[in-house]
């Protein structure tokens, strides 16, 4: 798998949109239920934790205000900070679920059993490491990018930064719990796989986001149903760059278990 990488790395690609596409729709077809499912669970626990700790760290005793407060801290100290330890917590606590739901597709693609335990499969063995110290970079990275932004008033420019980053690092987490490698290789090697052919991979990933605001559009709730889009299109992305090495079912078995 390795050489495999670092060839596709040298001498790139060639990447079909339509199939993406359509190996995306194939995927959430399988696991838009059982994903949607995990979205609401994981949503309601990750949104009261927020909400918590905003609440401890701030005060903030009247909801009624909460906008107008919210304009008011988010250039200070103290809330900067808050952002910064927040970001590292729950994406430390959210990055294995999400390995958890590149899983699921990848279960929906060999057509075995799903169920809402696998998402949180990675929290042990031998990837959480990578998975969460990753994670965690990439986060942080843009955070950063957002805060001076905002800092010089030009919030804009966060989210134009915000876009590349996601683009550039979509194939991280593939790579990690698929392709077994560390957080530091999978970030380069996402970034010089995507470097590659940027375009098609940009585009791809608005047509995703496209179909999780036609949820959003239709029923609020539906976006719920409809987000697991996204995770199908970030597996067709790696399956159709770097893809699966062929193995027999035992090996398949084994892997799946990790």
């Amino acid at each position: 798998m390795e050489f495999k990488i670092k060839e596709k790395i040298e001498k790139g690609y060639p990447l079909d949109l339509g199939k993406l596409i359509e190996d995306c729709f194939e995927i959430f077809k399988k696991i838009f239920l059982i994903a949607g499912l995990g979205y609401l669970l994981v949503g309601i626990v990750f949104g009261l934790l927020y909400f918590f700790l905003l609440m401890a760290v701030f005060g903030i005793s009247n909801i009624s205000n909460w906008v107008v407060e919210m304009q008011n801290i988010q250039t200070g100290t103290t809330y900067i900070i808050f952002t910064f330890l927040l970001t590292i917590i729950l994406t430390a606590l959210y990055a294995p679920i999400n390995a958890g739901f590149l899983k699921l597709c990848l279960l929906a693609k060999k057509n075995q059993e799903l169920n809402l335990g696998v998402l949180f499969d990675y929290y042990k063995g031998k990837h959480v490491k990578d998975i969460i110290i990753g994670s965690i970079i990439v986060s942080l990275t843009t955070v950063v990018f957002n805060t001076l932004f905002q800092m010089i008033n030009f919030s804009i420019f966060g989210f134009l930064v915000q876009i590349v980053i996601t683009v550039f690092t979509v194939l991280f987490l593939p790579l990690v719990i698929f392709a077994n490698q560390n957080y530091s290789d999978a970030l380069k090697n996402s970034v010089s796989l995507v470097a590659k052919n940027p375009f098609y991979i940009a585009l791809a990933l608005l047509i995703a986001f496209i179909g999780i605001f036609v949820g959003l559009i239709a029923i609020c709730l539906g976006v719920i149903f409809t987000a697991p889009v996204y995770l199908a299109m970030n597996f067709s992305i790696y399956d159709n760059v770097v893809g699966f090495e062929e193995r027999s079912v035992i090996d398949e078995i084994g892997q799946i278990e990790e």
